[in-house]
C-alpha cells in the first residue's frame, strides 16, 4: 500500500458512516392520513399534475423525506402564516390546520437536524494557516463553494466529490510542503536596509549574478531616511519593481517591507500601497505611519499562485492615490473634460507643480518611503513556530521525536483531543516511510499530510449528546462561526473544562469573539453574502450620464466596507434593531465622506460619523450607496431589482422565481418607448402571472429612486435611461427631459409613502419583526450550515419574544443563537 493511497482511505474512513435518515411507519402512516388529502383539498389545484405556480409541485410526494426537508418547511411556514391556501381558495377548518402543522413537524423532526459538513475553502485555509504556522493564502488553489440561499455554510454545498478531494489533496500538501523540522532552510533571500543608500541600483549590485534586477524609475534616494516611491494617479502604472529568478522550488515567496508615509501638508490624502506579485494583487493597504513608527508588511505567497515570466518574478510596490485633492498655493490639474466632473469633486483632481525645480521632500503629494525590505523564496516555516508557547524540545532523528510532534499536529489540527490508538495510525505511516528511504522531514510530511486528509480535520464535527468530542465540537462551531477558523487556546481550554453549554460562558466568548479584530472574518463574509454584496458597484458622473473609472478600487471598496462596518458597530455595540433600518449615523471615511458631500475627513479608516439633520438619506443599510448602487448593474429595471432585493434580503418575504414562459420587461424596447416606469410596471402587471410577484416588488422598489446609479442622493431623474457597452464598460445616459423623482410606493401588507423617509419610518413601525426574524434565519443557516426548519422557526420566536421588549438588541439575539438546541445540537423530543 502507498502513500497516496493510505492517505485517501484515512480519508475515507474519517467521513464515511453518514446515512439519510428515514421516517418510520407512524410518520408514513401519517402522510397518508393526513398531510397528502389536505395537500390534494388545498393545494393541487396550483402545484399539482397541470400547473406548477412558483415552479412547485406538490402532487408527487409521497412521504415526508430528508431530500425534501426545505420544502416542508416551506410548506409548514406558509400555512401556518394563512398564505397558503391564498385569497379567494376554500379556507381549511383551524383542527385540520393545526393537525397538518403538527403532522410534518413531527414528520421532520423524526428526520433528525445534524448537518455535517466540509470546512469551505476560507475556513479549510484558515485552519491550514492555524495548524502549519504559515500566513500564505491557500484558498486560491481551491474552487468556489456551493452556496445555500447565497451563504458558503450551508451543508448541502459543502460535500465532498471526487474533484474536491483531488483539490483538497493537492492544497493540503502545499501546506505539509511549506514546513520543515530538522532540515536547514533551502530559501534565498534578498534584504537590504536602504535607510542610508544613496544608488538604488547599487544595492541589488551584489545580486547581479543571481539575476535579480530593479526599476526604480519612480524611486528617489534620499540617503538618512529611506527610498522615495513616486505617486501614481490612474490609470497610471509604475513605482518600485524588483524582479528575482524564478525560484526552481513552486513554494512559498515571503516578503516583508517595512515603510511610512511623508507629507508635506495634512491636507495631502494618504497613500494607498498596491503590492503585486507575478501579476496578481496581493495587497492594498493604507500607509498612515511616520518614520518613526513605520509600518511592517509582511506578506506570504505560494508561487504557483503567480506567474513568472523570462525576465523573472516581478514584485512591484506602486505608490497609489486615489483621492482627489488641492492644496493651497498651487493651481489645480484637471483632467477631465468639462461634462464629465467626479463624484462631488467639481473636476478637482490633484495639485499642479513642476517635478523638476521642486525638492522631491517639498512637492505637494504622498510620498510612500521604503526602509527596509526582504524577500525570501522558497521559504519554509520552522515547526512548530518559535512564538507557539508550547515546543516539542529538543529533535533528533528517532520515532520518539516524531511522535512527539504528530501529538501536536494532529490534536491541532483536529481541534479535540486524540486517543493512542488514532495516534498509531499516522505514526504507522511515518515508520512505513522510513523505511522506503525517507529521511525524518518527508516521513512525518506524509503522516502530516494523512492527518490534513481525515474527516475529523476537514470536517466540522457536530455537537450533541452522541458526540463523544462534544465540548470541542462546540468550541470549533463557535470559533469557525464568529472568526471564520479554529478555536484559540482560550476556547480549547474551556472545552476541555466542560464549560461550554454554561450560558453565562456562551454569552462571554461571543462577547469576546465579536469584539476581537479576527471577527472581521465573521462579519465580512456574512454581510457580503446576507446582502448579495458580490455584485458589482456602478460609479457614475453627475446628472448619471457616464461611469467614471478612474478613482475605481478605494471607492467601490469603501462602499461596501461601509455596510460591513456598520453592522460590525451595531452588533457590537448592542444597538437595537430597528436601526438596520433608521439611525442618525454611519461609518465614512475621506473617500465616502467625498462621495456623500460631507465635510473633509482625513485617512481611509472607517469612522463613526453623526449624520447631518437635513441629509435626507438618513442611516441604516438601505441608505448605503453601495448598497443601492449595486442594484443597479444588471439593467435599467433598477425599480423591480431593488424591490425584490428588499422583500428577499430585509423583510423575509422572497419573491418566487418568475415564471419562465414570461418575457423581461425592457423599457428600451420600441413599444415601451415613451412610457414612464410606473406605467410599464402597471401594464406588467395586467398578466396574471406576473401581478403575483410584481405587485409587492414593484411599489416598494420606488422608495428608492432618489438614489441614482452610484448611490447618492438625486432629486430628479430624466425620463429614460439608454445602455451601452463600450469595451466592456457599461455606459449609461441619460435623455430627454428631467423631472422631480417619484418615490411614492405601497409595502407588501399595503401601507403607502411618499418618499424614502416615510417608507423607513414605515419599515420599522410595522415590519421590525419581519427584519429580526429574517436576520436571525440567515444567521441559523450561516451558524449551523443548514436552513432553519420547522423547530428552529420555533426557536427563533421564542428568541424574538425574549428580546422584542428591549427593541431586539443585535448582540443578544446573536447570544440566543448560541445558546439555542439547533446550534448547541440537542435533540428535540417529538410530542406523542
Amino acid at each position: 500500500m502507498n502513500g497516496r493511497f493510505l492517505i485517501c482511505s484515512l480519508f475515507f474512513l474519517g467521513i464515511t458512516g453518514f446515512v439519510l435518515p428515514t421516517v418510520s411507519a407512524a410518520e408514513d402512516q401519517s402522510f397518508e392520513r393526513i398531510i397528502q388529502p389536505f395537500l390534494k383539498q388545498h393545494c393541487f389545484d396550483c402545484h399539482g399534475a397541470e400547473e406548477q405556480q412558483f415552479q412547485l409541485r406538490f402532487d408527487a410526494l409521497r412521504s415526508v423525506e430528508a431530500a425534501d426537508r426545505h420544502l416542508w418547511t416551506l410548506l409548514h411556514e406558509q400555512i401556518a402564516s394563512g398564505a397558503m391556501p391564498p385569497e379567494g381558495q376554500p379556507r381549511p377548518s383551524d383542527k385540520d390546520k393545526q393537525q397538518v402543522l403538527a403532522a410534518i413537524e413531527k414528520a421532520q423532526l423524526a428526520l433528525g437536524r445534524a448537518a455535517t459538513r466540509r470546512l469551505n475553502r476560507r475556513e479549510l485555509a484558515a485552519a491550514l494557516q492555524d495548524v502549519s504556522g504559515l500566513t500564505v493564502d491557500l484558498s486560491y488553489a481551491l474552487p468556489d463553494d456551493g452556496k445555500v440561499d447565497g451563504f458558503d455554510t450551508g451543508a448541502d454545498g459543502l460535500q465532498d466529490a471526487a474533484d474536491s478531494v483531488a483539490q483538497a489533496l493537492a492544497v493540503t500538501r502545499r501546506a505539509v510542503d511549506g514546513i520543515r523540522f530538522r532540515s536547514e532552510s533551502r530559501a534565498k533571500l534578498y534584504a537590504a536596509d536602504v535607510r542610508d543608500a544613496k544608488d538604488v541600483k547599487k544595492v541589488f549590485d551584489a545580486w547581479k549574478a543571481d539575476g535579480v534586477t530593479v526599476n526604480s524609475g519612480d524611486v528617489v534616494s534620499q540617503p538618512g531616511t529611506g527610498w522615495f516611491i513616486k505617486p501614481k494617479w490612474l490609470p497610471d502604472r509604475g513605482g518600485l519593481t524588483i524582479r528575482i529568478p524564478p525560484p526552481t522550488q513552486r513554494g512559498i515567496l515571503r516578503l516583508k517591507f517595512v515603510v511610512s508615509l511623508q507629507k508635506p501638508s495634512p491636507k495631502i490624502p494618504d497613500s494607498q500601497l498596491w503590492v503585486e506579485v507575478g501579476g496578481r494583487d496581493v495587497a492594498y493597504v493604507e500607509i498612515d505611519s511616520s518614520a518613526d513608527a513605520p509600518q511592517t508588511l509582511e506578506y506570504q505567497i505560494h508561487l504557483a499562485d503567480v506567474t513568472a515570466d523570462a525576465k523573472g518574478l516581478a514584485i512591484t510596490l506602486t505608490n497609489r492615490v486615489e483621492m482627489p485633492y488641492e492644496i493651497d498655493g498651487y493651481p489645480n490639474e484637471d483632467r477631465s473634460k468639462p461634462e464629465e466632473k467626479i463624484p462631488n469633486g467639481g473636476g478637482l483632481f490633484r495639485p499642479a507643480f513642476d517635478a523638476k525645480t521642486l525638492p522631491i521632500t517639498q512637492q505637494p503629494v504622498p510620498l510612500v518611503v521604503l526602509h527596509n525590505f526582504a524577500i525570501e523564496a522558497d521559504f519554509q516555516q520552522q515547526w512548530p513556530p518559535a512564538d507557539w508557547k508550547f515546543g516539542a524540545g529538543d529533535l533528533s532523528d528517532d520515532r520518539a521525536s516524531a511522535e512527539r510532534l504528530l501529538v501536536i499536529w494532529i490534536e491541532r489540527a483536529w481541534r479535540r483531543p486524540v486517543s493512542v490508538a488514532e495516534q498509531q495510525r499516522f505514526l504507522g505511516l511515518y515508520d512505513q516511510e522510513r523505511k522506503r528511504g525517507q529521511d525524518f522531514d518527508e516521513a512525518l510530511r506524509a503522516a502530516f499530510h494523512a492527518a490534513l486528509m481525515s474527516g475529523s480535520f476537514r470536517y466540522l464535527s457536530v455537537p450533541g449528546p452522541d458526540n463523544p468530542h462534544d465540548q470541542f465540537a462546540i468550541a470549533s462551531r463557535l470559533s469557525f462561526f464568529l472568526w471564520g477558523a479554529p478555536p484559540d487556546a482560550e476556547l480549547r481550554g474551556l472545552a476541555s473544562k466542560n464549560k461550554l453549554r454554561d450560558p453565562a460562558v456562551l454569552d462571554a466568548q461571543v462577547l469576546r469573539l465579536l469584539t476581537d479584530s479576527r471577527s472581521e472574518l465573521f462579519f465580512h463574509p456574512f454581510v457580503m453574502q446576507w446582502l448579495e454584496m458580490g455584485q458589482p458597484i456602478t460609479l457614475a458622473m453627475d446628472h448619471i450620464q457616464k461611469q467614471d473609472f478612474r478613482f475605481g478600487r478605494n471607492l467601490k471598496a469603501s462602499l461596501q466596507q461601509e455596510t460591513i462596518a456598520y453592522v460590525t458597530e451595531l452588533l457590537q455595540q448592542n444597538r437595537p434593531a430597528r436601526e438596520l433600518i433608521a439611525s442618525n449615523w454611519s461609518m465614512h471615511n475621506d473617500i465616502l465622506a467625498r462621495h456623500y458631500g460631507y465635510e473633509k475627513i482625513h485617512g481611509g479608516r472607517l469612522r463613526r460619523v453623526t449624520l447631518k439633520k437635513d441629509d435626507p438619506r438618513g442611516g441604516g443599510i438601505l441608505s448605503h450607496a453601495g448598497i443601492q448602487s449595486m442594484l443597479c448593474w444588471m439593467g435599467e429595471n433598477w425599480v423591480i431589482y431593488r424591490g425584490a432585493w428588499t422583500l428577499r434580503r430585509i423583510l423575509d418575504d422572497p419573491p418566487p422565481p418568475p415564471p419562465l414562459e414570461v418575457p423581461e420587461l425592457i423599457p428600451s424596447d420600441g413599444k415601451n418607448v415613451g412610457k414612464s416606469f410606473k406605467q410599464l410596471l402597471v401594464q406588467h402587471q395586467e398578466d396574471a402571472r406576473c401581478a403575483v410577484c410584481h405587485k409587492s416588488m414593484d411599489p416598494l422598489g420606488f422608495a428608492f429612486q432618489n438614489f441614482d446609479l452610484s448611490g447618492r442622493w438625486r432629486e430628479s431623474e430624466f425620463e429614460k435611461y439608454v445602455r451601452n457597452e463600450l469595451d466592456g464598460k457599461i455606459e449609461w445616459r441619460g435623455s430627454g427631459k428631467e423631472r422631480p423623482v417619484d418615490a411614492t410606493g405601497k409595502l407588501p401588507r399595503g401601507e403607502t409613502f411618499t418618499s424614502f423617509v416615510e417608507c423607513k419610518q414605515l419599515l420599522f413601525q410595522y415590519y421590525t419583526d419581519d427584519i429580526v426574524r429574517g436576520w436571525l434565519k440567515n444567521v441559523f443557516l450561516y451558524s449551523t450550515g443548514r436552513k432553519p426548519e420547522i423547530a428552529d422557526l420555533a426557536e427563533i420566536r421564542q428568541i424574538m419574544a425574549t428580546h422584542r421588549p428591549r427593541g431586539y438588541p443585535l448582540r443578544e439575539l446573536l447570544q440566543s443563537v448560541v445558546r439555542s438546541r439547533a446550534f448547541l445540537g440537542e435533540r428535540i423530543l417529538t410530542k406523542e
